[in-house]
């Protein structure tokens, strides 16, 4: 079963069955709804709306009212390195100690050493080389935020 969570969205989304991607601005990290707004999501995961609570409260950022809302996490597209991979396999995510090029190996809304299981095996990229999409079964670490902003500023500007 998907992993749930409380979380706050914007009145479009607060809706069930809406899907979103949880966004991070500068001011999310140090603001006093960070936990139970993005801070009990992944970056770069989808989520879907499954309940809205009658719980509003004024984001600092956006400056809009947010809705708080339970959010079950969607299934997420990961490469793993394994000699074989099969659906309901629970296994240990690693990132790939070698990337083909033109792949981006390194997903921001998963830690090394974290549980997930396959839910549909998707491709063979090289030997021993898969993109799956999985669940992910713990629940989401701070640092995630914190090493998605850093990669996310490192980034060249078009």
């Amino acid at each position: 079963m998907p992993r749930r969570a409380l979380s706050m969205v914007t009145k479009p989304f607060a809706r069930k069955g809406a899907v979103f991607q949880p966004l991070l601005t500068s001011k999310c990290l140090s603001c006093e709804f960070f936990r139970v707004c993005i801070g009990s999501t992944r970056p770069l995961v989808s989520y879907r709306v499954v309940e809205t609570r009658m719980h509003f409260n004024r984001c600092p950022a956006l400056s809009e009212e947010m809705q708080v809302v339970v959010v079950e996490e969607m299934p997420t597209r990961l490469l793993v390195e394994a000699p074989f991979v099969a659906p309901g396999a629970e296994i240990t995510y690693r990132k790939p100690a070698s990337c083909p090029e033109g792949l981006d190996c390194e997903h921001l809304g998963v830690e090394q050493g974290e549980k997930v299981r396959i839910v549909k095996v998707l491709e063979k990229l090289a030997p021993n080389l898969w993109l799956v999409e999985a669940e992910l079964l713990e629940p989401p670490s701070p640092r995630l935020w914190l090493a998605a902003k850093q990669k996310l500023l490192q980034r060249p500007r078009r």
